[in-house]
């Protein structure tokens, strides 16, 4: 095994000991999560615990949209470069990014991608940006849904130990509709992926994609 790869699998063992101490997390929908072949996963994003989270409770390897600031930092921005995770500039279009995670998809990795591009101070799912459509669309790789509560809770005053919810949700795969414009389409396409976020989170959560939809998954209020 490399040594990036060592590095990866004793930062994500890491993890998921401080993650199990400092919250609860409860886990569903593990069997939804393939274990091979290329994958985008999408998240909403309400903390910097996130990247964590999900780290640890998935059983492969991933690739994370990191903010460039990060790779500024002393151990985070060193281990961000030997595992090739991906900068980005945030509230821009930033092809190198784009085209890294096209390149890693096409390898057959696994990406995380927060299409809300910030954290929802608010636990209030934000409007999208359409960078995951034209990844999902470009490569027509399955798309996993993510949606998870309680992490803006983690060691916060006045949450001792929170409750973490993720619901790992069904796969899908896009298409662009005939006829569509392309900057049309990919629009329609954020919709649907942040929609398939949105219908596991408590409805009062959902923010902009407040979509009344029932499911038979659907989380509950964190506490």
């Amino acid at each position: 095994m490399k040594f990036d790869a060592i590095l990866y699998w004793m930062v994500r063992t890491a993890s998921w000991v401080f993650i199990h101490l400092v919250s609860r997390p409860q886990v569903s929908g593990q069997e939804h999560m393939p274990r091979t072949g290329p994958l985008l996963i999408v998240a909403n994003h309400l903390s910097w615990y996130d990247p964590l989270l999900l780290g640890s409770i998935f059983p492969r390897r991933l690739w994370f949209f990191t903010k460039r600031e990060l790779f500024d930092w002393p151990f985070v921005g060193w281990f961000g470069r030997v595992t090739g995770q991906i900068p980005v500039c945030r509230g821009e279009g930033d092809r190198t990014a784009m085209e890294k995670a096209l390149t890693y998809l096409r390898e057959g990795k696994a990406v995380v991608i927060f299409p809300e591009g910030t954290t929802a101070q608010q636990e209030q799912m934000l409007t999208a940006h359409t960078g995951a459509a034209m990844l999902a669309l470009r490569t027509g790789v399955v798309v996993l849904p993510v949606a998870h509560t309680g992490t803006r809770r983690i060691l916060r005053l006045g949450s001792w130990i929170p409750k973490i919810n993720v619901q790992v949700g069904r796969s899908f795969t896009t298409e662009v509709p005939k006829g569509m414009a392309r900057k049309v389409s990919l629009q329609v396409i954020t919709q649907e992926i942040m929609e398939h976020i949105a219908e596991m989170l408590p409805l009062e959560q959902r923010g902009v994609y407040r979509v009344e939809i029932g499911h038979p998954e659907e989380m509950q209020t964190s506490s």
